[in-house]
């Protein structure tokens, strides 16, 4: 059986780099190293055809556990490499039939990957999650929001019928009061982080169901920062989380991680 090239990432061709001989190739078998081209580099490791071979895969992939074992390799191996140079990752499982087809890939793309490269020097991917506890935000909207407390005294005045009716209609404008106030506070924070770093990203929250927490994700996002704004972006998240904590708010910031979100990567372009 022939072998395969399972790719990484790309990284630049100028850089001084250590050999990367010491980590393994997602088989266990075969080490990483770079295949060197005009402008950019790739970093890469054999497989076995006969274990990563396309119809092979397509079987493999149904096996979750063996889709977890490798796919926290791919990610565990481009953080290791995002330490040593700078790096466009590559999704899990890109992988080329011979040297020529990813030389041929390399070439098509390799005047955007270098300026992308340049743009991604000196820069690291901090990812920033911001938690709320609803239950304890709702009842200091309704308790201390001048809008609810006026319809709160509206409805006193109000026959027994219509105050039945009319506090229905008061929870849902707390709800949507509730919902303004996570927005606006999550922007504004977000915001503030703006200040240190080149690119930003607002991504999907998660349910309770995958983040396991009581408190419900209500912000989601994504940084790109300049390495000497690192320091700064985190000292703004320690505050938040010691002046917000006896409100309900958390805030999780994780990293650094490859320029996942900021690669922008087209399916022609792996």
């Amino acid at each position: 059986m022939s072998e395969l090239i399972y790719l990484y990432g790309i990284v630049p061709v100028q850089e001084d780099r250590q050999s990367l001989s010491d980590l393994d190739g997602i088989d266990g078998e075969h080490a990483l190293h770079t295949i060197n081209f005009d402008n950019c580099a790739a970093v890469v490791c054999h497989v076995d055809e006969k274990d990563y071979g396309e119809k092979v895969l397509e079987d493999k992939t149904k096996d979750m556990e063996w889709v977890k074992d490798k796919a926290f390799h791919h990610h565990e191996t481009l953080i290791k490499l995002r330490e040593r140079t700078t790096i466009i990752p590559m999704k899990f499982c890109t992988i080329y039939q011979s040297e020529n087809s990813l030389e041929n890939m390399v070439s098509t793309h390799a005047d955007d990957w270098v300026q992308l490269l340049e743009n991604l020097k000196d820069k690291e991917e901090w990812n920033l999650k911001i938690y709320c506890d609803r239950p304890s935000l709702r009842e200091k909207v309704a308790e201390h929001d001048l809008t609810i407390k006026e319809k709160k005294e509206e409805i006193e005045g109000m026959s027994k019928g219509k105050q039945y009716l009319q506090r229905k209609k008061l929870d849902q404008l707390v709800d949507e009061q509730v919902e303004k106030e996570l927005n606006s506070f999550s922007k504004s924070f977000h915001d503030k982080l703006n200040t240190y770093c080149d690119q930003d990203l607002v991504k999907k929250t998660w349910n309770k169901d995958v983040t396991g927490k009581d408190e419900e994700m209500c912000w989601n996002a994504a940084f790109l920062l300049p390495l000497d704004q690192v320091e700064g972006f985190l000292e703004e998240v320690t505050t938040a989380n010691s002046e917000h904590q006896h409100a309900g708010w958390k805030f999780e910031v994780t990293g650094p991680w490859p320029a996942y979100h900021f690669v922008n990567l087209s399916k022609s372009e792996v």
